[in-house]
């Protein structure tokens, strides 16, 4: 067996963020094109708009164009607020890559553990948006970013103590 045979680990970022953990839940997948880096990681380079989680087992996590034009990103596999949601992830448009992205809530002292973890994302070729931390895909050596980087900050402008 080579080397692009064998089974590749998950990727996996875990953050806390202040806040009740259905807010993280909503602040996570309602608040998704508040927090995702859409210019650097779109399926469509110039003109990108808002991307969306739909809030169902079946919806669709897609992009947006200022033209109207739908791409579709992924499908929910699991919708179980406020503990867990899980999509498939194939933002290039091919559905038999076998990417999977799965995100826990958890409750934690102060507020809310996020757990994502990234299943197949080597098969693309490339390394993904979700591994390279929102820099262009591809980048060798770049850390997991995204969720520890976009989501907890907007999770903290959010929950700003009062």
């Amino acid at each position: 067996m080579g080397k692009a045979d064998e089974k590749q680990a998950p990727v996996r970022q875990s953050v806390h963020v202040d806040c009740p953990v259905e807010d993280a839940f909503r602040l996570f997948t309602e608040g998704f094109a508040e927090w995702w880096p859409l210019p650097s990681c779109s399926a469509d380079e110039e003109e990108p708009d808002q991307c969306a989680i739909e809030a169902w087992v079946g919806g669709r996590v897609y992009e947006r164009t200022r033209s109207g034009e739908e791409r579709e990103w992924g499908d929910v596999t699991v919708w179980e607020p406020p503990s867990r949601v899980e999509f498939t992830w194939h933002p290039e448009g091919r559905r038999d890559e076998g990417q999977t992205v799965s995100v826990e809530f958890q409750v934690e002292a102060g507020g809310t553990r996020v757990t994502l973890t990234h299943y197949g994302w080597h098969l693309n070729a490339v390394a993904t948006c979700a591994v390279s931390g929102g820099l262009r895909p591809g980048l060798a050596g770049s850390k997991p970013a995204i969720l520890n980087q976009r989501f907890a900050g907007f999770a903290a402008r959010m929950f700003v103590a009062a």
